[in-house]
Protein backbone atom coordinates (compact mmCIF):
# COMPACT_ATOMS: atom_id res chain seq x y z
CA UNK A 1 0.00 0.00 0.00
CA UNK A 2 1.63 3.75 -0.91
CA UNK A 3 0.00 6.42 1.07
CA UNK A 4 0.08 10.49 0.35
CA UNK A 5 -1.94 13.81 -0.22
CA UNK A 6 -2.90 14.95 -3.74
CA UNK A 7 -4.44 18.65 -3.72
CA UNK A 8 -3.79 18.98 -7.23
CA UNK A 9 -7.96 18.44 -8.26
CA UNK A 10 -8.41 21.63 -6.39
CA UNK A 11 -5.40 23.44 -7.76
CA UNK A 12 -6.69 26.65 -9.01
CA UNK A 13 -5.92 27.72 -12.62
CA UNK A 14 -5.22 31.02 -14.40
CA UNK A 15 -7.35 32.72 -16.90
CA UNK A 16 -5.17 30.84 -20.05
CA UNK A 17 -5.80 27.18 -17.86
CA UNK A 18 -2.14 26.42 -16.28
CA UNK A 19 -1.79 26.21 -12.80
CA UNK A 20 -1.77 29.46 -10.74
CA UNK A 21 2.24 29.36 -8.71
CA UNK A 22 2.71 28.32 -5.78
CA UNK A 23 4.10 32.02 -5.00
CA UNK A 24 0.53 33.45 -5.52
CA UNK A 25 -1.51 30.58 -3.40
CA UNK A 26 1.21 30.49 -0.76
CA UNK A 27 0.67 34.54 -0.96
CA UNK A 28 -2.40 34.11 -0.17
CA UNK A 29 -2.59 32.08 2.85
CA UNK A 30 0.94 33.73 4.36
CA UNK A 31 0.43 34.88 7.97
CA UNK A 32 -2.88 33.39 8.14
CA UNK A 33 -3.78 30.13 10.89
CA UNK A 34 -3.83 27.81 7.52
CA UNK A 35 -0.24 28.79 6.29
CA UNK A 36 1.76 25.83 5.05
CA UNK A 37 5.46 26.41 3.29
CA UNK A 38 6.47 26.88 -0.45
CA UNK A 39 7.43 23.17 -0.22
CA UNK A 40 4.46 21.64 1.23
CA UNK A 41 2.32 23.17 -1.02
CA UNK A 42 4.29 22.24 -4.14
CA UNK A 43 4.73 18.65 -2.91
CA UNK A 44 1.10 18.16 -1.58
CA UNK A 45 -0.25 19.83 -5.51
CA UNK A 46 2.13 17.17 -7.44
CA UNK A 47 0.58 14.76 -5.59
CA UNK A 48 3.62 13.69 -3.64
CA UNK A 49 3.78 14.28 -0.20
CA UNK A 50 4.19 11.23 1.71
CA UNK A 51 4.77 12.58 5.36
CA UNK A 52 3.29 15.42 6.94
CA UNK A 53 2.52 16.46 10.63
CA UNK A 54 -1.10 16.22 10.94
CA UNK A 55 -1.46 20.21 11.27
CA UNK A 56 -0.75 20.60 7.74
CA UNK A 57 -2.55 17.94 6.68
CA UNK A 58 -5.45 19.88 8.32
CA UNK A 59 -4.19 23.20 6.72
CA UNK A 60 -4.28 21.57 3.47
CA UNK A 61 -7.54 20.21 3.51
CA UNK A 62 -8.49 23.81 4.45
CA UNK A 63 -6.49 25.62 2.19
CA UNK A 64 -8.77 23.49 -0.42
CA UNK A 65 -11.75 24.71 0.88
CA UNK A 66 -11.31 27.62 0.39
CA UNK A 67 -9.50 27.44 -2.95
CA UNK A 68 -12.28 25.80 -4.17
CA UNK A 69 -15.45 26.96 -2.33
CA UNK A 70 -16.42 23.02 -1.17
CA UNK A 71 -16.09 21.18 2.29
CA UNK A 72 -12.65 19.18 1.64
CA UNK A 73 -11.49 17.28 4.38
CA UNK A 74 -8.16 15.29 5.44
CA UNK A 75 -9.92 12.17 4.19
CA UNK A 76 -10.59 14.17 0.58
CA UNK A 77 -6.58 14.99 0.04
CA UNK A 78 -5.60 11.77 1.41
CA UNK A 79 -4.99 8.57 -1.28
CA UNK A 80 -4.38 5.10 -1.25
CA UNK A 81 -2.89 3.19 -3.83
CA UNK A 82 -2.99 -1.02 -2.89
CA UNK A 83 -0.50 -2.78 -4.21
CA UNK A 84 -2.12 -4.93 -6.69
Amino acid sequence: MEAYIDISQWWPKTEDGSLLSVYAVHRQFEGSPNEVTRHTLTVARDGRLKKADIDNLVKLARICSVLSGELVTVNDIVKIQEDS
